[in-house]
């Protein structure tokens, strides 16, 4: 089967310093190529070009404008590469448009998305050209049941076959390494404290701000605990001081600023406790499951897709925006270090579920219809 993904082209496929829909086209390629099927990526880039990546061609093509016509830029750009190259499956990532634009590609069409909403849905007269759109797909992939519910109950369309898929987790990359979590503890200086650790987008949304709140609160028990922060403030690609960012330091925690890909298994390995405290619009919750992938426990809010990613028996789960939860759940954890160690025994466990194999084998199964 020759399988073809195209996914936003805000950042190359192969960005460093995270991006859950970039690692799970460069994940779900992998896997793919690795039983044996033909598969290419298509990625935005300054240049353009072919290379083997992992198994898969990875074709980038140049794109010079910015959001939101970059994606637009970018599918047709992709579209005149492609030719008249025939493929089996096309399949996008958070691009509805796709289908308009490989119109005249006779193949499969497939979309997964993270998010519901395309392109701000129904405060723009694009609405029903994205309905339109969407009626196109051979089937519909949303990343979590929570996911599909809101798709379902914002678009209100019926016909389209439509399958929960979750994002995996490569089970390789992300494992138990205490030496690795040692030698990171104490790069930053950190070796003689415990680590609460939060990764991913510096933001109220994320719940950046009842983090740092909750953080103090602990302080005043627990003086040998330190809040650790990786991740770019706002949105994936940006970096530099905001005022989130400063407050992490001005109650004591360490802020790492975006890190790179090959650095995170040893920064979840550092910490004791996983905290994800996402106030809105968390679809899955890729962070918590690499961090149960390394055998650490998670506490998080009780919303969105992380219910399907956490298991009552790897993590906490507290009301979503409740900072005085938040932090005597953590508290509890610290204090009861025989339940931090079994939950995150439970961790690895419940993220083995998740393994990208098993994404695949399902996905090769819809594929097939």
């Amino acid at each position: 089967m020759k399988i073809l993904h195209l996914g936003p082209s805000i950042l190359p496929v192969t960005h460093t310093l995270g991006g859950a829909v970039q690692r799970r086209i460069i994940e779900t390629a992998a896997a793919q190529a690795a039983i044996g099927e033909q598969v290419i990526v298509y990625s935005s880039d300054t240049t353009s070009g072919r290379t083997d990546y992992r198994g898969f061609e990875m074709r980038t093509v140049a794109c010079r404008r910015n959001m939101p016509f970059r994606d637009l830029e970018f599918m047709r750009n992709a579209v005149e590469d492609l030719g008249n190259e025939s493929v089996d499956v096309l399949h996008f990532h958070g691009l509805p448009e796709g289908c308009s634009f490989f119109k005249e590609t006779h193949a499969s069409k497939f979309l997964s998305f993270d998010y519901y909403i395309f392109r701000r849905g129904r405060v723009t007269p694009l609405f029903f050209a994205y309905r339109r759109m969407l009626r196109t797909f051979t089937a519909l992939l949303p990343v979590s049941e929570y996911c599909l519910s809101r798709y379902q109950a914002y678009w209100k369309m019926n016909g389209v076959p439509i399958y929960v898929l979750h994002n995996g987790v490569n089970l390789d990359q992300f494992f138990p390494d205490p030496a690795a979590g040692l030698m990171k503890k104490k790069a930053l200086g950190i070796e003689s404290e415990r680590v609460v650790l939060y990764v991913g987008r510096i933001c109220e949304q994320k719940g950046t701000d009842i983090l740092i709140e909750a953080y103090r609160r602990l302080k005043q028990k627990k003086t040998d605990v330190r809040l650790v922060v990786a991740g770019p403030p706002q949105q994936f690609g940006s970096s530099g001081q905001t005022e989130l960012t400063r407050r992490i330091a001005e109650a004591g925690g360490t802020y790492l600023g975006p890190v790179e890909e090959t650095d995170l298994a040893a920064i979840y390995n550092a910490c004791d406790i996983f905290v994800m405290p996402t106030r809105s619009i968390e679809m899955f919750g890729m962070a918590a499951l690499e961090a149960q992938a390394c055998g650490k426990p998670v506490v998080c809010s009780y919303h969105g897709g992380l219910p399907e990613v956490v298991t009552a028996e790897s993590g906490v789960f507290f009301p979503i925006g409740n900072v005085q939860a938040l932090a005597e759940s953590l508290d509890q954890l610290v204090t009861n270090s025989d339940s931090c160690r079994q939950k995150g025994i439970a961790a690895r466990s419940n993220a083995l579920r998740f393994g990208w194999p098993r994404v695949v084998d399902q996905l090769k199964k819809i594929y097939a219809g």
